[in-house]
């Protein structure tokens, strides 16, 4: 039942957005009443955290597989490429960054700050699978720093870089991300 419910909440949300959508909204496209929906997420922020969190981690799965087998910085290369072309391809993220950042950067009540580093956590795990061997602490202080760096260019990708365009941004992260990783 919770994926039907998360799978609804994911459409409505994508439909109305965060601050449209509604609690009646997710129970109606799920097929289950307003109380087993609030038992199961008490407020329509944990809903949205829920899926998300769904999200992040369908998100960094396909980062992991876009990178799986490469060297540490052809992994940075390809991770970072994908990671912000997903942005622009998965509906509901595309969305909050268009109409609602404030969801995104935590602004609109729910907190970023243990994604970021749940994230962080991840990209430092993936790197050390494609065999990076500089010390824990660092690996960690440079994912997060290229985390931070994506986040910035996905809700703001518009200045001296085409982000929109694959070719551009992967010579980007060749020049700039890849030789932070050893």
């Amino acid at each position: 039942m919770t994926t039907a419910i998360l799978d609804a909440a994911q459409r409505v949300f994508e439909q109305y957005g965060a601050r449209r959508a509604n609690v009646e909204d997710v129970a109606r496209a799920a097929g289950v009443s307003r109380s087993t929906l609030y038992r199961t997420y008490a407020t329509k922020d944990d809903l949205l955290q829920a899926v998300l969190t769904r999200q992040a981690s369908e998100f960094l799965t396909e980062l992991d597989e876009a990178s799986a087998g490469l060297p540490p910085r052809d992994a940075v290369v390809e991770a970072f490429t994908r990671g912000i072309a997903l942005t622009r391809e998965i509906p509901l993220l595309a969305r909050l960054v268009e109409t609602e950042p404030e969801i995104i950067t935590g602004m609109g009540g729910l907190s970023n700050t243990s994604l970021v580093i749940a994230l962080s956590d991840q990209v430092a795990s993936t790197l050390r699978r494609s065999g990076a061997t500089m010390p824990d602490g660092e690996l960690h202080v440079v994912a997060e720093l290229m985390m931070r760096v994506a986040y910035t260019y996905i809700l703001n990708p518009h200045g001296h870089l085409d982000m929109g365009d694959d070719t551009v941004v992967r010579a980007y992260a060749r020049q700039y991300l890849a030789p932070l990783v050893y």
